[in-house]
């Protein structure tokens, strides 16, 4: 993991687990120290350009790279099998990628229903798509209207996306 620091006596690793709570009953290790707005523990590494400043480090990938001894690529996703953002233990990750990590989440029911209004990308309500099947006026004037493509309209008008109407 790179060369030792002494942080007032204690190593990195001797830091970094210091912030460490190991929680007995479900045995999730959850970190105590700062979160990032997504709820995941940060830890902060020295640059090892020789300025002595620090860059902020998700923490169960630090605790996976002390455990197993790796370096992580920025491209490793680092998945927790328990769900719990805050849990460092190692065993408790596992190494995937952006379609594996879909996957697992999707299996433990935790993407929701992303479909129509609920789609964070959504332009249109259900009201409004409900307008556009009704209307009888061409895809031109509905584009002004609605400030979308053609293409856009057209599909929610024949139902090729707004299928749950």
């Amino acid at each position: 993991m790179g060369k030792a620091f002494n942080y007032g006596g204690n190593t990195l690793e001797e830091r970094f687990w210091s912030k460490v709570k190991r929680l007995p009953q479900d045995g999730c290790w959850e970190w105590q120290a700062s979160l990032d707005t997504q709820g995941y523990g940060n830890f902060g590494m020295p640059r090892n350009d020789g300025t002595g400043r620090y860059i902020m480090k998700r923490a169960h990938r630090i605790a996976y790279e002390l455990e197993a001894g790796v370096t992580l690529i920025s491209s490793q996703h680092l998945c927790h099998t328990c769900d719990n953002r805050k849990c460092v233990r190692p065993s408790h990750l596992f190494v995937g990628n952006p379609k594996l990590n879909m996957a697992d989440c999707s299996a433990k029911g935790r993407l929701g229903d992303r479909s129509g209004e609920n789609n964070a990308r959504a332009k249109l309500t259900y009201e409004d798509v409900k307008a556009i099947r009704e209307s009888k006026l061409p895809l031109s004037q509905l584009v002004v209207q609605y400030n979308m493509s053609k293409t856009a309209l057209a599909y929610a008008r024949r139902g090729k996306t707004w299928r749950g109407l």
